[in-house]
């Protein structure tokens, strides 16, 4: 295998390489939707849990009856469409705590919570040796299968060596009519948190030199794949790897080992690293992956809300058993995961994929300054100076412009060192030779002195007076106040309060009344003149995470309504397998989207191309967000939630909330004993705005709007 370099970034395979049509089109890779399984080892980590403090008995009732605080951990995002993603730091279900006894993610209080030591803030990790998927480092199977982890998947199995004592996914035998393929998607809009880091363990291994194995990164906002280049290490390079036990270490390298280690590391950052292992008398040619070394791939989707990653298989040419020379996540079955809780997140470190995310926030509104906070207290410790107090050495004058009578803007007072840590602008200003440094006093020309007040004011409180009544228009003047007075951290927080002015909390805009035995959760976004008219208001400001923000927000709209679309389709919309084929190539019990809605749409998007359609409008009208109506009851204590193929658990679960609380379901009372749940009540979604950009869908006449 060659060395490739990072401009060869074409992937080979014409599935990946092709351009797709938009955002939501899935390029041929039509998405397998697998239900929750009632495996033995297989538990939902995040489960929602009941407060008993909150109980309250209902002695009114005909029959005894109690309410209680159910905490629902909400997701960060989704895993494959359908799999929540749960931040790490959310704690583990109560119920779950025995299994952790002994291990670091223990807390004393009884909570099961990731190490504080992690960086990151979530984590899938695949054992072949398990055949599981474990999430956030907890070393509890939350998915069975490896094809149930995988967004699509064709021509591969779990091959299993008893002799070798090895398993690894390699390419199905005798397939010569598909290119081996699985892709992973995650996707954490939802939760508005931007990928700042992407590391993983993309474990490999090639037993012929025409064999080859692909990986592919794509980030959702865009149509088209990149490989990710393989860099196979030198003997003289692999000699400053301790993970690599094959080679010959040669002369010692103690004293400068871990900085030329850094420093490979570095110098092919973005690439996979791999080497040379020694030839056998089965295999003249073997290269691995260096073993549990995390490739930095963060250049590939910093900023995004989510990507697909595919590997892709190119079996050997020629020579016995050419179908197994390309393996991937291969593992030995003398060191699984499963029962490794005491050891916690380094059992995982064995494992053969290891995707690891850090998140930020859209726009990061960095803590006070340490200059700023000493600043505040220099005189008297125990009390912090305020505005307009006593010792106030510095007067700010406002002239306004829309104000003509003067006497209702009095001059700020403040103190010279706080505007010298708190304003960039103040800072210049002091340090200079100019006449206000002298004096002691300026005049802010052209500026609105209510604004203007309120920044200097956030400089003591650290707080915007009356920023509840504030509205989209107020924080746009208080933006450009702290833009032209340097006040970065009012700055970053005036950008967040106008996205979140645009992009309101859909739980918290939850309306409707449980009498009409419905709910109606509108998802609103802005239309397009919204969004250009903030993207030239961050132009002007300096607001540059403000504008990437709304760029995502543009980018991701279309897919979010495509990925909630398909979560929200019923069940009756899917052809089930049969629950009892469990054979190792293309048979795992799961679902498929029937073939009638399948043929000739996942090729150009999800539920067709035209509900996207740049010249047209949407044939299957308004996304249906579907809500029920009750209390929550468990599946194991509530019938009529089994579905008859066996071991399902059904997949429509009650719209957005239903989602939220995976397994859980949202059901009426007094149906409880009826064979289904009661049929789902739809509500109003948004309309999809006018589209300027090429990958936004078209607006829908105005007969269609609520």
């Amino acid at each position: 295998m060659n060395t490739q370099t990072p401009d060869d970034a074409e992937p080979t395979l014409p599935l990946l390489r092709q351009e797709r049509e938009n955002v939501v089109d899935f390029g041929g890779l039509c998405p397998l939707h697998y239900a929750p399984m009632h495996y033995p080892t297989e538990v939902e980590l995040y489960e929602p849990s009941f407060d008993p403090h909150s109980a309250a008995l209902h002695e009114n009732s005909r029959q005894p009856a109690a309410t209680v605080q159910v905490k629902v951990p909400l997701p960060c995002g989704h895993f494959n469409i359908w799999r929540p993603l749960h931040d790490r730091r959310a704690p583990v279900a109560a119920r779950l705590a025995r299994f952790f006894v002994g291990s670091p993610a223990l807390q004393r209080d009884g909570r099961v919570v990731s190490p504080n030591n992690s960086t990151w803030d979530s984590r899938i990790s695949y054992s072949s040796a398990d055949d599981e998927y474990y999430e956030n480092g907890h070393v509890l199977p939350v998915i069975n299968g490896w094809k149930h982890g995988t967004l699509t998947a064709r021509s591969l199995f779990r091959k299993v060596e008893h002799d070798w004592m090895m398993t690894y996914l390699a390419p199905e035998q005798g397939n010569s009519h598909q290119q081996p393929l699985a892709v992973w998607r995650f996707n954490y809009a939802e939760s508005r948190r931007a990928v700042e880091r992407f590391h993983a363990v993309l474990g490999f291994s090639l037993f012929a030199e025409s064999a080859a194995v692909e990986w592919c990164v794509r980030p959702l906002s865009s149509r088209r794949f990149r490989r990710i280049p393989i860099h196979v290490l030198t003997p003289e390079e692999a000699r400053y790897f301790s993970e690599i036990d094959s080679v010959d270490s040669g002369e010692s390298h103690a004293d400068d080992s871990l900085e030329q280690r850094a420093h490979i590391i570095e110098q092919y950052c973005g690439q996979i690293l791999a080497y040379r292992g020694p030839s056998s008398e089965y295999n003249d040619y073997v290269v691995h992956s260096v073993p549990a070394l995390a490739a930095d791939l963060t250049q590939y989707v910093e900023g995004e809300y989510g990507f697909e990653l595919a590997v892709s298989f190119v079996p050997a040419s020629e020579g016995p058993d050419a179908w197994q020379k390309a393996q991937v996540a291969r593992q030995s079955l003398h060191h699984p995961i499963s029962g490794r809780m005491r050891e916690g997140e380094d059992a995982l470190s064995r494992c053969g994929l290891d995707f690891r995310i850090k998140l930020r926030e859209d726009i990061v509104v960095p803590p006070v300054s340490v200059e700023l906070t000493r600043a505040l207290t220099a005189t008297a410790p125990e009390q912090r100076l305020c505005m307009d107090g006593p010792g106030c050495n510095f007067t700010i004058c406002v002239r306004d412009p829309e104000n003509t009578v003067g006497s209702l803007q009095p001059p700020i007072g403040a103190h010279e060192h706080v505007l010298r840590a708190g304003s960039e602008y103040f800072a210049a200003l002091l340090e200079s030779d100019m006449a206000e440094s002298s004096s002691k006093q300026v005049e802010l020309d052209g500026m609105p002195y209510g604004p203007v007040r309120s920044a200097i004011y956030f400089l003591y409180a650290d707080s915007v007076p009356r920023e509840e009544s504030m509205d989209l228009n107020d924080w746009i003047v208080l933006l450009d106040v702290a833009s032209r007075l340097s006040i970065p951290r009012l700055h970053q927080l005036s950008q967040a309060r106008i996205l979140g002015e645009v992009v309101p909390d859909t739980l918290a805009a939850l309306q409707g009344s449980s009498a009409e035995g419905s709910y109606k959760v509108p998802a609103a976004y802005p239309d397009l003149e919204t969004i250009e008219l903030l993207q030239g208001v961050a132009a002007d400001t300096g607001a540059h995470d403000l504008a990437q923000a709304l760029d995502r927000l543009v980018a991701y709209y279309p897919i979010e309504v495509c990925e909630n679309r398909i979560r929200s389709s019923p069940v009756g919309e899917f052809d089930p397998l049969p629950p009892h084929h469990m054979g190792t190539h293309d048979h795992d019990p799961g679902t498929r989207f029937a073939a009638g809605r399948a043929q000739g749409l996942f090729g150009r998007g999800p539920f067709g191309h035209h509900d996207f359609d740049l010249e047209g409008g949407d044939p299957h009208g308004p996304v249906q967000v579907p809500l029920m109506a009750g209390p929550v009851i468990h599946p194991e204590i509530a019938p009529g939630f089994a579905h008859a193929g066996g071991n399902h658990r059904g997949v429509h679960d009650g719209g957005i909330l239903g989602r939220l609380l995976g397994n859980w379901r949202l059901t009426n009372i007094p149906n409880n004993g009826h064979a289904d749940p009661p049929a789902p009540q739809p509500g109003p979604v948004p309309n999809i705005p006018h589209a300027t950009h090429a990958h936004m869908p078209p607006p829908e006449s105005d007969s269609e709007s609520d």
